[in-house]
């Protein structure tokens, strides 16, 4: 749990030290995220979903992984096919753990993890990815039931 110590810090989250762990994969409803961490990074993940984030009312993502040599953080979504409100919930979780964490939008990647999605919903999908990186410089990047991202 050393590896947490700073993020929780980070968040002023040292009542909810049970939301966070050493894992480096992400896991839900057949959906995969997970670290290829050949250089053996020190990585963090959160819960955020009714863990580090309980509020109902509020869209949020699944999970916030720490890459803390290189002071990255990753939002993660693993969704079925509603691509535009994962966007919405990616969004959501970087302005309220990014007023603790203070860092630049460069230093976070937005991540989905869904199934296959209709052409209908590639275009609508596109436009927010783009309003998104517009609007905050959150860059989302979208991909298929399994994903591994090598740090």
């Amino acid at each position: 749990m050393s590896n947490c110590i700073d993020l929780i810090s980070k968040l002023g989250a040292t009542d909810r030290v049970g939301c966070f762990s050493i894992s480096t994969v992400a896991e839900e409803n057949g959906k995969r995220f997970a670290f290829n961490n050949t250089s053996n990074k020190t990585i963090c993940k959160a819960k955020v979903d009714n863990c580090l984030i309980t509020d109902q009312t509020v869209k949020k993502c699944d999970f916030l992984f720490n890459i803390q040599e290189d002071g990255k953080y990753y939002l993660v979504e693993l969704k079925g096919q509603s691509i535009d409100v994962a966007l919405k919930q990616i969004e959501r979780t970087y302005d309220i753990v990014n007023k603790n964490i203070k860092t630049t939008p460069d230093k976070y990647t937005g991540i989905i993890v869904s199934s296959a999605v209709p052409k209908a919903a590639n275009l609508k999908y596109a436009n927010l990815q783009e309003k998104l990186y517009r609007d905050k410089k959150l860059l989302v990047k979208r991909k298929s039931v399994v994903y591994e991202e090598r740090v």
